[in-house]
């Protein structure tokens, strides 16, 4: 296992479907995307921060397709949003929504869907405990941006931001990258491609 670990492999979505050239490399990203602002509109409108599926959503992205194109698709989902599209959480879009007070979440998006890539890429999706860490650092880092972002846009100490943008969230996102670990083993499983 630790070898496997060590190697260099290809996203789940990449192998599977071979996703090469532009045209369908933007037709993944595209994709990603809108499944992105689905997740964002399937929430709970808590305050400061709605509860929503995006960040599920951001690590199946970074392991499905890697870290350059799961990058890619977090920023062609903000991008898109902040042109006005309904994209974000609660049906909301503009430009205005990457200077809320969730904004930070939103920027910490983009490197957890780095990491969550570069741990498929090394494989850790592959196994279900060392995928359940990888992820749970590629989600914590979500937290870290919103909440640091939340301190500053509110002008509250970092202890307090935690209470409000952290604490709330805690047991529900557990279950988010616990689920996200199961998937991805799950998908490896049953395609065979597993490596012992």
């Amino acid at each position: 296992m630790i070898t496997t670990l060590t190697q260099t492999h290809q996203p789940y979505l990449q192998q599977r479907y071979l996703i090469t050239g532009w045209q369908y490399q933007l037709l993944a990203t595209t994709i990603a995307a809108l499944m992105m602002a689905l997740s964002a509109n399937i929430s709970i409108p808590l305050q400061p921060v709605p509860l929503s599926l995006q960040s599920l959503a951001v690590l199946l992205t970074g392991a499905g397709l890697g870290r350059k194109l799961g990058v890619l698709a977090i920023l062609e989902y903000l991008l898109l949003g902040a042109c006005g599209l309904p994209f974000f959480a609660g049906g909301h879009g503009g430009i205005n929504v990457l200077v809320s007070a969730s904004a930070g979440y939103l920027y910490g998006f983009v490197v957890s869907a780095y990491l969550a890539g570069l741990a498929a890429e090394r494989g850790y999706d592959r196994h279900f405990l060392s995928g359940l860490c990888a992820f749970a650092l590629a989600h914590q880092i979500i937290f870290v941006f919103g909440v640091v972002y939340l301190a500053f846009y509110l002008h509250i100490g970092i202890y307090h931001a935690v209470e409000l943008g952290y604490l709330p969230f805690a047991g529900f996102d557990l279950l988010k990258f616990f689920i996200a670990s199961l998937i991805m083993f799950a998908l490896w499983r049953h395609s065979g491609s597993l490596n012992h």
